[in-house]
């Protein structure tokens, strides 16, 4: 008996039209509506990647601080972003190889100061005829041989980085690093206690007049950008003016949190007006293209997607499509239609019961 009243309800719903047989994505009628729908017409559209990036000094052609000899880091004495006047410490290295040369120049300072006492002596002493010739001249070219070697020290001491003044009394044991021109400090790639060796750059310190608009793009658009290609980006400070610049590079490593890969670009005016790590809106342009375009009001955004009710046969269906860009504060150019679909203008009303 409850099966057969459960058919008997069914049936009467199925005879008002009170459940639809349909599934999403299939045409359905809208019978007893007045259903506005509009034709879907192509235009050509410039299309373009959107990233936001700041502004970093170009460290190509900036100075890299190198380290004469091998040792340990012991102090740092900036930081990234900081401007540098020539001559100013930069970090210090504790090197074994700048102790021994200091100590060898040591023992060949004592070793100078006695030769030149005997060869002073022994000029005299030939004067008088008190010493040979032979002895006079072997005085003097060890006192000559010393002064030599001793002078290297100092030379090699000095391009260390050390004060020699007052007989070497203000050496310290460690190696300071000085900045060789004004600039800002770019990059910092040591770390305090960090082992350093000859060849490898620990800091680099760019030219301030020399920047990049840096942006992060993110690594599914990477095969669209292309060295060269166009870019305009703007600033908050500055919203009403727009900037120029083309992609120079882009790096070869990818940010693993952002899924973003820097792209470096080379700003074409105003350089004056920007500050470092000022933050920007960019554009990449991406070559032009025929898009299909509708209205705004046409477009439903439901469950992360973007749909349209395209006209089919008697119904509608309710079909996916993709945003490419704004055309107009009414216009929208899409992926997934075509110039022979025809789209419900409000596609909200649709949704009302």
């Amino acid at each position: 008996m409850k099966k057969e009243f459960c058919f008997m309800v069914l049936v009467l719903a199925l005879l008002t039209g009170n459940i639809s047989c349909g599934s999403k994505g299939a045409a359905k009628k809208e019978e007893g509506r007045d259903v506005k729908t509009c034709k879907v017409s192509s235009q050509e559209i410039e299309k373009f990647i959107e990233a936001t990036g700041s502004i970093q000094v170009d460290i190509e052609g900036g100075a890299k601080i190198i380290s004469p000899l091998g040792g340990v880091v012991s102090k740092i004495f900036t930081k990234v972003g900081n401007r540098v006047n020539k001559g100013m410490h930069l970090l210090a290295i504790r090197s074994p190889d700048a102790s021994d040369t200091y100590a060898s120049y040591l023992a060949n300072l004592s070793q100078w100061r006695q030769a030149e006492r005997i060869y002073n002596l022994n000029k005299e002493l030939y004067k008088v005829g008190a010493v040979t010739a032979n002895d006079f001249a072997a005085s003097e070219a060890a006192y000559e041989q010393l002064k030599a070697e001793g002078e290297g020290y100092k030379k090699k001491l000095s391009m260390y980085g050390m004060n020699l003044t007052n007989g070497g009394d203000s050496f310290k044991d460690r190696l300071v690093l000085k900045a060789p021109l004004d600039g800002i400090v770019a990059d910092i790639q040591t770390h305090m206690g960090d082992r350093v060796d000859t060849s490898t750059p620990l800091m680099i310190v760019a030219d301030p007049g020399k920047i990049l608009a840096v942006a992060n793009i993110y690594d599914t658009d990477i095969p669209k950008i292309k060295k060269g290609s166009e870019v305009t980006f703007y600033t908050d400070v500055f919203p009403d003016v727009e900037f120029k610049g083309i992609v120079t590079y882009m790096s070869d490593i990818e940010d693993a949190d952002s899924k973003t890969v820097k792209t470096y670009i080379k700003v074409s005016n105003d350089k004056d007006l920007f500050k470092l790590n000022m933050f920007l809106k960019i554009k990449i342009t991406d070559g032009k293209s025929l898009c299909p375009v509708v209205p705004k009001s046409a477009l439903l955004y439901k469950d992360g997607e973007f749909y349209a009710y395209v006209k089919e046969n008697e119904g509608y269906k309710f079909k996916m499509v993709k945003p490419v860009r704004e055309v107009t504060e009414r216009l929208m150019a899409v992926e997934g239609l075509t110039d022979s679909d025809e789209v419900v203008l409000s596609a909200i009303d649709m949704e009302k019961p």
